[in-house]
């Protein structure tokens, strides 16, 4: 496995403008999402960044009242003093009381946030066409969004929060730092730039290399997928692959864990000298606050209060650019989000539910097809007409065209040149749940579903299917019903070892599983099936294309077993996208051609091994 020498410079920064719609964006979303929780957040923040100051000033008063109580011995000075000591205490516990609450405000923002976020970007993808999704952009661009789906929206709204706190709190140590000089004000400003612009260098640094690095973070994943799958675990114990997954494994982490090192020792060490800087600042601050206090220009106990201002401004300040640095980070981020939320879903679809022509069904013009990347259209120049309650056979080695053809016809891919029309009326102009509804599919690959048998069943109508008879008529139809008479629980069964009581299924179960699915919808006019017997035995096989074939549906049916098309009325032959014969199959045979030649082949095939 061959690894990049560095990460390429690809992901571009968002302007200033394109960052305050960002923020502004997400803090829609999060007034949608949770309207009360974010204007409590807000309210407990306002008392959160005033009341230190407050707590400051009483400190001021208690000092300077004792000094006064000692002074003249009244009472009188001793019982306020006593006052502000109570007042403090009522400030600091209602400030870690707010502090706490804020604390439980914020992590049940970030759930319901989180969760938000993901719903807007399964939104999305779900409204995505098949090229769409499919394509490689698309595939990187979710993995970004995805990546921190959670944290990051968060951490920019949480820590738009806290730098509105710490903003509050260093106006008001403002205030009262002014009256003992503007330059301490200044001082306090310019103590925590270092730190800050440091943090903002590092933090374009940081997103550019984490989000470069997303193929070799996915090979990972990857991997450990191998590593831990009960799918892969066949392979990979009978072939001793275990060590090479794991070195390969190794060198990977190896690669990744020593950039981020490096990365995050720069940081560490600059970070450090920034931090000297800064010290150096609050440090003269704190000397010149104490020198004033010993040749008299202040009180003991403006000192003390001074001296914490420039303390605790300083933290502010610091604590505030900070937040600024990450959330610029955590903006960069965002950027990938919206990129994907920007994303064309498709090409737009129509509103249709009929075509002019009923029971002219499908037919073909020109139609081209290229895969992206494809060295040569998976169809070409494909003309072909299919009317209503016709039964079709197609035949081709690998590549030849066979199912791009079932997803074209289907709606699922739409052709660069050419029309496709069904009854008379362009795919294109279909709405597309009506289009869909048309035909009934198994599709290779197929899908196995960690859910129950009865929901990989219904999954044929979307879930909707919740009656155990339906769904039992369905199996029948599609030779499940013995497997499931079987299962523990029937149609209840868990399928996969993901669950404790789960089953695992085989080969052969798992396509009649998917057969019932395309059985279920009983009133798809068109029924297609690619390779439908790749996994049956010889006599489930007989009896599913006897009964396909008397279903009275158009039928679409791939099969590399040529003896199951033998009562189809049409036969297709295809090769590299292009149908090069059509006609029965004692017409195909007659003409001595490819048919003819592949046919013979696998009756000698089957005789010789008899």
């Amino acid at each position: 496995m061959t690894l990049r020498d560095d990460t390429p410079d690809q992901i571009a920064t968002p302007t200033l403008r394109q960052s305050a719609g960002f923020l502004a964006r997400t803090f829609g979303l999060v007034w949608r999402t949770t309207p009360r929780l974010t204007l409590g957040i807000a309210v407990i923040t306002v008392v959160v960044a005033t009341a230190p100051v407050l707590a400051a000033w009483i400190g001021k008063m208690i000092v300077d009242g004792v000094l006064n109580a000692v002074d003249t011995g009244l009472t009188g000075d001793r019982n306020t003093v006593l006052l502000w000591v109570v007042a403090e205490a009522a400030v600091i516990g209602s400030l870690l009381s707010a502090r706490r609450l804020l604390v439980f405000q914020k992590r049940i923002l970030h759930a319901e946030l989180g969760y938000a976020v993901s719903r807007a970007i399964f939104d999305k993808t779900l409204r995505m066409d098949l090229e769409t999704i499919e394509h490689p952009e698309t595939q990187q661009q979710i993995v970004f969004a995805r990546q921190f789906a959670a944290a990051r929206p968060y951490g920019l709204v949480n820590r738009s929060f806290e730098a509105a706190q710490y903003s509050l709190t260093i106006v008001s140590f403002a205030a009262l730092l002014w009256t003992f000089s503007p330059w301490a004000l200044l001082l306090v400003m310019v103590a925590g730039l270092p730190l800050f612009f440091g943090e903002v260098r590092f933090s374009n640094k940081a997103f550019r290399f984490y989000t470069g690095r997303t193929p070799e973070m996915r090979q990972r994943n990857y991997l450990e997928g191998l590593m831990v799958s009960e799918t892969s675990a066949i392979e990979r114990l009978h072939s001793d692959a275990n060590n090479a997954i794991l070195e390969r494994y190794k060198h990977l982490f190896d690669w990744l864990f020593g950039q981020d090192r490096r990365l995050q020792m720069q940081r560490t060490w600059i970070g450090i000298v920034l931090i000297g800087v800064s010290t150096c600042f609050l440090m003269s601050g704190q000397i010149w606050v104490v020198w004033t206090a010993v040749v008299g220009g202040i009180t003991l106990g403006q000192m003390t209060m001074f001296a914490a201002l420039l303390r605790q401004g300083q933290n502010a300040m610091t604590s505030l650019l900070a937040t600024l640095s990450s959330g610029y980070e955590d903006m960069l981020y965002m950027s990938r989000l919206y990129a994907l939320l920007g994303l064309d879903e498709g090409a737009p679809r129509g509103k249709a539910t009929e075509g002019p022509s009923p029971g002219d069904g499908y037919r073909f013009r020109d139609v081209t097809f290229n895969y992206l990347n494809g060295n040569r259209p998976a169809l070409k120049s494909l003309n072909l007409h299919i009317p209503k309650g016709v039964r079709v056979g197609i035949v081709g080695i690998n590549g030849s065209g066979k199912t791009t053809l079932i997803k074209l016809m289907t709606g699922l891919y739409r052709p660069q040149s050419g029309s496709i029309t069904l009854d008379g009326l362009e795919l294109e102009a279909w709405l597309p749940a009506a289009l869909f509804a048309r035909t009934a599919a198994l599709f290779q690959p197929f899908q196995n579903y960690n859910l129950t048998v009865g929901e990989n069943i219904a999954m044929g109508e979307g879930l909707r299917v919740t009656d155990s008879e339906r769904l039992m008529e369905a199996a029948q139809r599609g030779l499940a019903k013995p497997l499931i008479d079987d299962l523990p629980h029937g149609l209840d069964t868990k399928l996969s070892r993901q669950f404790l009581e789960g089953r695992e299924l085989s080969g052969g179960q798992w396509q009649r599983l998917a057969l019932s699915r395309a059985m279920l919808r009983t009133g798809a006019e068109t029924l297609i099936l690619d390779e439908p017997t790749a996994a049956l035995d010889p006599e489930a096989e007989a009896a599913l294309i006897n009964g396909t074939m008397e279903s009275g549906r158009t039928v679409i049916l791939i099969s590399h077993r040529l003896s199951n098309l033998r009562n189809a009325d049409r036969i297709l032959v295809m090769d590299q996208g292009t149908i090069i014969e059509d006609g029965t199959h004692e017409a195909l045979i007659a003409a001595n051609g490819s048919y003819a030649a592949m046919y013979r082949k696998q009756a000698d095939f089957y005789q010789n091994d008899t």
